[in-house]
């Protein structure tokens, strides 16, 4: 399987940094994983960020990924638990030759453009979170979903 996280913005935090590394190593066991960091944009009116940010991150996944399963992490899409994730991905690995990207937008978010861009829509629940947290624990629930999928131990 190859899995892309396109991700606007780095991580600025040092525990941050680490968690999502010590999650990246232990995905490499079952699947390529890369993190492709886009510089957020700023000192620009907020809905022109948006805009611009959106634009941008459009152009990046008819370029590099055209033929990529792509899901888009926002607050009001579907929130899904863990299994439902581990499920999409073992389809995504089975039936749609395994190229699967994650988007995680920046603080401000991205306009409802990019929604007809992706295939999949996701939350993982009504809070806010921000972006670099937001990674980490999709980090983690990538990890999770292979352990479901694998019937090992981590997942209770």
């Amino acid at each position: 399987m190859d899995i892309k996280l396109l991700v606007i913005g780095n991580l600025d935090k040092p525990f941050l940094q680490t968690g999502c590394q010590l999650y990246l190593e232990r995905i490499k066991m079952y699947s390529k994983i890369d993190v492709i960091e886009i510089k957020e944009l700023v000192n620009q009116p907020v809905n022109v960020l948006k805009q611009n940010q959106t634009k941008l991150m459009i152009e990046k996944l008819a370029k590099s990924y055209p033929d990529y399963y792509k899901v888009l992490l926002d607050i009001n899409g579907q929130q899904i638990a863990s299994e439902q994730l581990s499920a999409m991905i073992s389809e995504i690995q089975t039936y749609r030759q395994g190229k699967l990207v994650f988007i995680i937008g920046p603080s401000h978010g991205f306009t409802d453009e990019i929604h007809s861009k992706v295939h999949k829509i996701i939350s993982f629940g009504a809070i806010t979170l921000p972006h670099q947290l937001c990674r980490l624990i999709l980090l983690e629930q990538v990890y999770r979903a292979f352990t479901i999928i694998n019937n090992e131990k981590y997942h209770k």
